[in-house]
Protein backbone atom coordinates (compact mmCIF):
# COMPACT_ATOMS: atom_id res chain seq x y z
CA UNK A 1 0.00 0.00 0.00
CA UNK A 2 1.26 3.66 -0.89
CA UNK A 3 1.17 5.83 1.91
CA UNK A 4 0.56 8.40 -0.14
CA UNK A 5 -3.03 7.03 -1.31
CA UNK A 6 -3.77 6.58 2.50
CA UNK A 7 -2.65 10.28 3.26
CA UNK A 8 -5.11 11.41 0.07
CA UNK A 9 -8.01 9.01 1.41
CA UNK A 10 -7.40 10.45 4.81
CA UNK A 11 -8.28 14.31 3.61
CA UNK A 12 -10.48 13.76 1.08
CA UNK A 13 -12.84 11.62 4.05
CA UNK A 14 -12.40 14.68 6.21
CA UNK A 15 -13.28 17.33 3.64
CA UNK A 16 -15.49 15.19 1.42
CA UNK A 17 -14.90 17.63 -1.33
CA UNK A 18 -12.44 16.68 -4.21
CA UNK A 19 -11.84 20.28 -5.07
CA UNK A 20 -10.75 21.07 -1.44
CA UNK A 21 -8.57 17.71 -1.08
CA UNK A 22 -6.84 18.42 -4.07
CA UNK A 23 -5.97 21.72 -3.10
CA UNK A 24 -4.74 20.70 -0.12
CA UNK A 25 -2.75 17.92 -1.48
CA UNK A 26 -1.39 20.39 -3.99
CA UNK A 27 -2.28 17.23 -6.28
CA UNK A 28 -5.19 17.63 -9.20
CA UNK A 29 -8.48 16.15 -8.88
CA UNK A 30 -8.11 13.33 -11.65
CA UNK A 31 -4.27 12.62 -9.96
CA UNK A 32 -6.62 12.57 -6.57
CA UNK A 33 -9.32 9.93 -7.71
CA UNK A 34 -6.51 7.88 -9.64
CA UNK A 35 -5.37 7.50 -5.78
CA UNK A 36 -8.75 6.82 -4.42
CA UNK A 37 -9.23 3.93 -7.30
CA UNK A 38 -5.66 2.21 -6.54
CA UNK A 39 -7.22 2.32 -2.72
CA UNK A 40 -10.18 0.68 -3.58
CA UNK A 41 -8.89 -1.74 -5.99
CA UNK A 42 -6.32 -2.77 -3.28
CA UNK A 43 -8.94 -3.47 -0.79
CA UNK A 44 -11.65 -4.76 -3.18
CA UNK A 45 -14.43 -2.37 -1.82
CA UNK A 46 -16.20 1.16 -2.26
CA UNK A 47 -14.81 4.26 0.20
CA UNK A 48 -17.22 6.65 -1.18
CA UNK A 49 -20.41 7.46 -2.58
CA UNK A 50 -21.16 10.16 -4.97
CA UNK A 51 -24.46 11.66 -5.51
CA UNK A 52 -27.03 14.67 -5.38
CA UNK A 53 -26.03 15.47 -2.02
CA UNK A 54 -21.98 15.65 -2.78
CA UNK A 55 -19.61 12.90 -1.67
CA UNK A 56 -19.64 10.31 1.12
CA UNK A 57 -17.95 7.53 2.56
CA UNK A 58 -19.66 4.42 2.49
CA UNK A 59 -19.99 1.95 5.94
CA UNK A 60 -16.43 0.57 5.14
CA UNK A 61 -15.13 3.72 3.95
CA UNK A 62 -16.14 4.89 7.63
CA UNK A 63 -14.38 1.62 9.38
CA UNK A 64 -11.58 2.32 6.89
CA UNK A 65 -10.82 6.28 7.77
CA UNK A 66 -10.72 5.41 11.49
CA UNK A 67 -8.26 2.80 10.76
CA UNK A 68 -6.08 4.78 7.87
CA UNK A 69 -6.36 7.59 11.07
CA UNK A 70 -4.61 5.63 13.59
CA UNK A 71 -2.07 3.74 11.03
CA UNK A 72 -0.82 7.09 10.04
CA UNK A 73 -0.30 7.78 13.12
CA UNK A 74 1.79 4.89 13.66
CA UNK A 75 3.60 5.76 10.43
CA UNK A 76 4.63 9.10 11.68
CA UNK A 77 5.56 7.37 14.90
CA UNK A 78 7.74 5.34 13.28
CA UNK A 79 9.40 7.95 11.39
CA UNK A 80 10.52 10.08 14.65
CA UNK A 81 12.11 7.22 16.04
CA UNK A 82 13.60 6.18 12.90
CA UNK A 83 14.84 10.25 12.47
CA UNK A 84 16.57 9.49 16.53
CA UNK A 85 18.13 6.24 15.77
CA UNK A 86 20.18 8.32 13.25
CA UNK A 87 21.28 10.86 16.19
CA UNK A 88 23.56 10.78 18.45
CA UNK A 89 23.77 8.44 21.39
CA UNK A 90 19.85 7.73 21.36
CA UNK A 91 18.44 4.25 21.53
CA UNK A 92 18.72 1.72 19.60
CA UNK A 93 14.82 0.31 18.05
CA UNK A 94 14.52 -3.57 17.37
CA UNK A 95 11.64 -3.12 14.55
CA UNK A 96 9.95 -6.17 14.01
CA UNK A 97 7.27 -6.86 12.11
CA UNK A 98 4.69 -9.91 12.42
CA UNK A 99 1.61 -11.22 10.86
CA UNK A 100 -0.35 -12.36 13.72
CA UNK A 101 0.13 -10.37 17.13
CA UNK A 102 3.59 -11.59 19.34
CA UNK A 103 2.08 -11.99 22.83
CA UNK A 104 4.51 -11.81 26.62
CA UNK A 105 5.96 -8.41 24.77
CA UNK A 106 7.04 -7.40 28.02
CA UNK A 107 8.64 -10.31 29.60
CA UNK A 108 10.15 -10.84 26.02
CA UNK A 109 11.85 -7.07 25.79
CA UNK A 110 12.83 -7.84 29.58
CA UNK A 111 14.62 -11.19 28.95
CA UNK A 112 15.38 -9.83 25.45
CA UNK A 113 17.71 -6.80 26.67
CA UNK A 114 18.64 -7.71 29.88
CA UNK A 115 22.75 -6.86 30.15
CA UNK A 116 22.20 -5.36 27.04
CA UNK A 117 24.88 -2.85 26.96
CA UNK A 118 23.33 -0.70 24.50
CA UNK A 119 20.33 0.95 25.05
CA UNK A 120 17.52 -1.15 22.96
CA UNK A 121 14.06 -1.10 22.17
CA UNK A 122 11.83 -3.81 21.12
CA UNK A 123 8.70 -2.25 18.32
CA UNK A 124 6.21 -4.76 17.44
CA UNK A 125 3.92 -3.59 14.56
CA UNK A 126 1.96 -6.26 13.65
CA UNK A 127 -0.80 -5.53 9.86
CA UNK A 128 1.86 -5.07 7.47
CA UNK A 129 1.53 -6.90 4.19
CA UNK A 130 4.38 -9.27 2.89
CA UNK A 131 5.05 -6.91 -0.10
CA UNK A 132 5.38 -3.78 2.84
CA UNK A 133 7.22 -5.92 5.00
CA UNK A 134 10.07 -7.04 2.19
CA UNK A 135 10.30 -2.77 1.37
CA UNK A 136 10.42 -1.79 4.60
CA UNK A 137 13.18 -5.30 5.05
CA UNK A 138 15.47 -4.15 2.25
CA UNK A 139 15.41 -0.64 3.33
CA UNK A 140 16.64 -0.91 6.74
CA UNK A 141 13.74 0.43 8.13
CA UNK A 142 12.31 -3.00 9.37
CA UNK A 143 15.35 -5.52 10.94
CA UNK A 144 12.92 -9.04 11.95
CA UNK A 145 9.84 -9.88 9.67
CA UNK A 146 7.71 -13.16 10.88
CA UNK A 147 5.61 -13.93 7.40
CA UNK A 148 4.47 -17.50 6.56
CA UNK A 149 6.63 -19.68 3.53
CA UNK A 150 7.07 -20.00 1.07
CA UNK A 151 8.49 -17.04 -0.09
CA UNK A 152 8.64 -14.87 -3.27
CA UNK A 153 11.93 -13.16 -1.71
CA UNK A 154 15.57 -13.57 -1.91
CA UNK A 155 15.94 -13.53 1.92
CA UNK A 156 16.31 -17.01 3.36
CA UNK A 157 14.83 -17.63 7.08
CA UNK A 158 16.83 -17.27 10.11
CA UNK A 159 14.68 -19.46 11.48
CA UNK A 160 11.77 -21.75 10.92
CA UNK A 161 8.49 -22.73 13.30
CA UNK A 162 5.31 -24.32 12.63
CA UNK A 163 2.00 -22.80 13.37
CA UNK A 164 -1.41 -24.64 13.66
CA UNK A 165 -4.26 -23.32 11.35
CA UNK A 166 -7.84 -23.30 12.65
CA UNK A 167 -11.40 -21.48 11.00
CA UNK A 168 -13.54 -19.01 12.29
CA UNK A 169 -16.98 -18.67 11.34
CA UNK A 170 -20.73 -17.67 12.92
CA UNK A 171 -22.02 -20.13 15.95
CA UNK A 172 -24.89 -21.43 14.71
CA UNK A 173 -23.97 -21.00 10.75
CA UNK A 174 -24.32 -23.75 7.62
CA UNK A 175 -20.32 -23.96 8.01
CA UNK A 176 -20.81 -25.94 10.96
CA UNK A 177 -22.79 -28.20 8.94
CA UNK A 178 -20.27 -28.18 6.04
CA UNK A 179 -17.34 -28.31 7.74
CA UNK A 180 -16.19 -31.20 6.14
CA UNK A 181 -16.98 -30.05 2.36
CA UNK A 182 -15.33 -26.86 3.09
CA UNK A 183 -12.48 -28.42 4.95
CA UNK A 184 -12.03 -30.98 1.63
CA UNK A 185 -11.77 -27.89 -0.25
CA UNK A 186 -9.32 -25.87 1.45
CA UNK A 187 -7.28 -29.10 1.82
CA UNK A 188 -6.97 -29.46 -1.83
CA UNK A 189 -5.87 -26.09 -2.28
CA UNK A 190 -3.38 -25.93 0.47
CA UNK A 191 -1.90 -29.22 -0.97
CA UNK A 192 -1.93 -27.63 -4.25
CA UNK A 193 -4.06 -30.83 -5.52
CA UNK A 194 -6.00 -30.13 -8.62
CA UNK A 195 -9.27 -32.10 -8.06
CA UNK A 196 -11.43 -30.19 -10.58
CA UNK A 197 -13.92 -29.61 -8.85
CA UNK A 198 -13.33 -25.98 -8.10
CA UNK A 199 -11.97 -22.51 -9.41
CA UNK A 200 -11.30 -20.71 -6.29
CA UNK A 201 -8.45 -19.02 -6.91
CA UNK A 202 -6.88 -18.75 -2.98
CA UNK A 203 -3.72 -17.60 -2.08
CA UNK A 204 -2.67 -18.99 0.71
CA UNK A 205 0.28 -17.02 2.37
CA UNK A 206 -1.26 -13.38 1.12
CA UNK A 207 -4.02 -15.01 2.82
CA UNK A 208 -2.56 -15.40 6.25
CA UNK A 209 -0.86 -12.44 5.96
CA UNK A 210 -3.84 -10.37 5.65
CA UNK A 211 -7.06 -12.46 7.18
CA UNK A 212 -8.90 -13.37 3.72
CA UNK A 213 -12.63 -13.56 4.31
CA UNK A 214 -14.96 -15.45 2.62
CA UNK A 215 -18.48 -16.21 1.68
CA UNK A 216 -21.04 -18.87 1.47
CA UNK A 217 -20.00 -19.93 -1.86
CA UNK A 218 -16.37 -19.48 -0.76
CA UNK A 219 -15.82 -16.43 -3.11
CA UNK A 220 -13.46 -13.40 -1.75
CA UNK A 221 -15.16 -10.75 0.02
CA UNK A 222 -12.14 -8.95 1.51
CA UNK A 223 -9.06 -9.01 3.01
CA UNK A 224 -7.86 -6.66 5.64
CA UNK A 225 -5.28 -6.64 8.18
CA UNK A 226 -8.07 -4.74 10.63
CA UNK A 227 -9.14 -8.37 12.98
CA UNK A 228 -12.28 -6.10 14.06
CA UNK A 229 -13.40 -5.76 10.10
CA UNK A 230 -12.36 -9.61 9.63
CA UNK A 231 -14.95 -10.44 12.54
CA UNK A 232 -17.39 -8.31 11.42
CA UNK A 233 -17.57 -9.30 7.96
CA UNK A 234 -17.97 -13.28 9.53
CA UNK A 235 -20.54 -12.01 12.26
CA UNK A 236 -23.02 -10.40 9.83
CA UNK A 237 -22.30 -11.63 5.91
CA UNK A 238 -21.62 -15.72 7.37
CA UNK A 239 -18.11 -15.31 6.01
CA UNK A 240 -14.99 -17.86 7.68
CA UNK A 241 -11.46 -17.40 7.63
CA UNK A 242 -8.87 -19.49 7.83
CA UNK A 243 -5.94 -17.91 10.47
CA UNK A 244 -3.28 -18.91 12.74
CA UNK A 245 -4.32 -20.50 16.03
CA UNK A 246 -2.65 -17.54 17.60
CA UNK A 247 -4.43 -14.81 16.50
CA UNK A 248 -7.64 -16.13 18.02
CA UNK A 249 -5.79 -14.68 21.37
CA UNK A 250 -5.78 -10.99 20.16
CA UNK A 251 -9.76 -11.22 19.59
CA UNK A 252 -11.91 -10.05 22.44
CA UNK A 253 -13.84 -12.20 24.53
CA UNK A 254 -17.16 -10.46 23.93
CA UNK A 255 -17.23 -11.57 20.24
CA UNK A 256 -15.49 -14.68 20.86
CA UNK A 257 -18.92 -15.70 21.85
CA UNK A 258 -20.33 -15.32 18.46
CA UNK A 259 -17.88 -17.01 16.44
CA UNK A 260 -16.83 -21.10 16.54
CA UNK A 261 -13.35 -21.71 16.04
CA UNK A 262 -12.66 -25.24 15.03
CA UNK A 263 -9.07 -26.51 14.79
CA UNK A 264 -7.88 -28.51 11.95
CA UNK A 265 -5.04 -30.95 11.22
CA UNK A 266 -3.20 -28.04 8.46
CA UNK A 267 -0.12 -26.42 9.45
CA UNK A 268 2.15 -23.75 7.93
CA UNK A 269 5.78 -22.87 8.35
CA UNK A 270 6.88 -19.33 9.19
CA UNK A 271 9.89 -17.95 8.90
CA UNK A 272 11.93 -15.33 10.60
CA UNK A 273 13.73 -12.68 8.19
CA UNK A 274 16.35 -10.60 9.07
CA UNK A 275 16.83 -7.19 6.94
CA UNK A 276 20.16 -7.91 4.76
CA UNK A 277 21.29 -4.50 6.62
CA UNK A 278 20.27 -4.85 9.93
CA UNK A 279 22.81 -2.63 12.17
CA UNK A 280 25.74 -4.21 14.10
CA UNK A 281 24.37 -2.69 17.03
CA UNK A 282 21.36 -5.02 16.75
CA UNK A 283 22.92 -8.05 15.94
CA UNK A 284 23.67 -10.18 19.06
CA UNK A 285 19.83 -8.88 20.03
CA UNK A 286 18.35 -10.02 16.85
CA UNK A 287 19.48 -13.31 17.43
CA UNK A 288 18.13 -13.98 20.92
CA UNK A 289 14.68 -12.58 19.57
CA UNK A 290 14.83 -14.76 16.89
CA UNK A 291 15.72 -17.70 19.30
CA UNK A 292 12.73 -16.51 21.49
CA UNK A 293 10.25 -17.03 18.63
CA UNK A 294 11.44 -20.12 17.45
CA UNK A 295 10.79 -21.69 21.23
CA UNK A 296 7.41 -20.35 21.95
Amino acid sequence: MDIRNLKAFIVLAETLNYHQASQILHISQPGLTKKINALEEEFGASLFSRGPNGTRLTDFGQKTFESAQKLLGHFEQFQTQVSHDLQYDSPHYLYVSSCFPIYDSGKMEERLFLGSKEKVVLVLMTGLTFEQQMNLLNSGLLHIAIVPLPLTSSLMPRKIFTEKLVYLFKKGSDWNQNFAELNKEIVSLYNLVDTGESNISFDFTDGINTFSIYNNNMNLMLRTNDIMVMIELIIKRNGFSLVPEKVIRSIPSQYLDSLEVLKTDMEIDFGILWSPVIDYELVSEAELFSSLIDNM
